[in-house]
């Protein structure tokens, strides 16, 4: 394999490792977004919580007081009940759903990682054949370079 084919392979190949990089980066900037949008849902649901328990306290209170007088009451704290439950599921499974988050995010971290090592090894390969061909011109010079350049470029 002649020099040339051999530099343009790894022109190739560094070229498919930038378009690699951009590829991840813009698939960790989608988990980016991704990560912040559940991050403010789980604000909402937060807030949510809080203002139901708020409201689960009041119930509660007027419940007491009201517990002689409404005979239905017992089917309204029935159904109460279920939403209570169905909210400590609902947080459950954000609290799953936070933790698949939380891998998703360490595992492309650590992608992220190799990826910026590969470049770095493929840095210093592209520095260490930069100066290889420097040599070979200071071998053979520039003008002979030159000649056998416009000898392989078709007429």
């Amino acid at each position: 394999m002649e020099e040339k084919e051999m530099l343009e392979l790894l022109l190739q190949k560094v070229t498919d490792l930038e378009l690699g990089l951009k590829e991840q980066k813009e698939h960790n900037a989608v988990v980016a977004k991704d990560l912040k949008e559940q991050k403010e849902h789980n604000a909402a649901v937060a807030k949510d919580l809080k203002e139901q328990k708020a409201y689960n306290a009041a119930f509660a209170k007027d419940l007491k007081e009201q517990k002689t007088q409404v005979a239905g009451s017992t089917k309204e704290l029935k159904d109460q009940k279920e939403h209570y439950l169905a909210m400590a599921q609902d947080i459950k499974e954000l609290k799953e759903d936070q933790l698949i988050i939380k891998q998703a995010v360490l595992e492309t971290n650590r992608i992220v990682k190799n990826i910026k090592t590969n470049i770095e090894n493929l840095s210093d390969q592209v520095s260490q054949l930069s100066e290889d061909q420097k040599s070979v011109r200071e071998i053979l010079g520039d003008h002979e370079v030159a000649i056998r350049t416009l000898r392989r470029k078709p007429v």
